[in-house]
């Protein structure tokens, strides 16, 4: 069972909505709650040159000044989050960190269970790729389970976990039955197949995954499916009225190196309700 949630807040339009899963998912859950705010030291490097080039020349006061107004927005976001939380009857721990924020986000979550991102920050466009962003770097090598929130907030009310038979989606599956009899939520399990001579093994897959939920007195149902995994994720998900996706970071066939291109990052660039990736 989750008993520890951490998400980042960056102030942005997803950074809230991040905090109010966050808050909902620690609500239902009977869970610890933390908040991290990451003032991005990049934003603190001043070139030395000289000034005949055109770029003024270090200034200790502008960086001082820099510094500070950057600290003082951090404090300003997690006060508001604190404001927030008390009102929702949470209690909430806060940090204040510099430094690179994926670096940051990677070495703060062994301090909890569950690592809530926005799907963007205050300085991503609005393309649905992720290459290079936080979340994107995060999401890659993260050691702990990632929920990836939309652009609105809904409460989760049922979920869909994929299963192949991979260690990272059986993993997945664990944190989905814990997580579907914590907030008391049935569960939909779907197999798929990516050719019609593999039915039999997802099939099985779906067999195996049903015993392990009942196992541990989930309502759970199964679902098998003809196709591509990532398309077929989504629109399952929208038939049987799932509000939240489970999923491994990787299944068979997965290339290490990269998450671009695979099902998972498929279905998180293009869902409009959380995605849970498990490691």
């Amino acid at each position: 069972m989750i008993k520890n949630i951490l998400f980042g807040a960056d102030g942005s339009a997803h950074g809230h909505i991040a905090r109010d899963y966050a808050m909902d998912l620690a609500l239902r859950l009977d869970a610890q709650l933390a908040a991290v705010h990451v003032v991005d030291s990049r934003m603190l490097d001043v070139p030395l040159i000289a000034p005949q080039s055109g770029v003024l020349a270090w200034n200790p006061r502008v960086f001082d000044g820099l510094q500070e107004t950057l600290r003082a927005r951090g404090e300003e976001i997690l006060t508001e989050s604190r404001e927030r939380a008390k009102e929702a009857g949470i209690s909430l721990t806060t940090f204040l960190e510099f430094g690179p924020p994926a670096q940051v986000l990677l070495d703060i979550q062994a301090k909890t269970e569950l690592l809530v991102l926005g799907r963007q920050g205050n300085y991503t466009g609005s393309s649905p790729e992720f290459t290079g962003s936080t979340m994107g770097r995060v999401i890659r090598r993260a050691s702990r389970p990632c929920l990836i929130t939309p652009d609105r907030f809904e409460p989760v009310s049922r979920i869909m976990v994929s299963t192949d038979g991979s260690p990272t989606a059986t993993r997945a599956l664990h944190e989905a039955v814990e997580l579907a009899n914590g907030l008391k939520t049935p569960l939909i399990i779907l197999a798929v197949a990516e050719r019609g001579d593999e039915l039999d093994q997802a099939q099985k897959n779906a067999v195996e995954a049903h015993s392990l939920a009942r196992a541990h007195e989930c309502a759970a149902a199964t679902l098998t499916a003809v196709g591509p995994p990532g398309p077929l994720l989504l629109e399952k998900a929208a038939e049987t009225g799932c509000d939240l996706i489970a999923l491994g970071s990787h299944g068979h066939g997965w290339i290490v190196s990269r998450l671009m291109g695979s099902v998972a990052a498929h279905v998180i660039c293009r869902a409009t309700i959380p995605v849970l990736l498990v490691h």
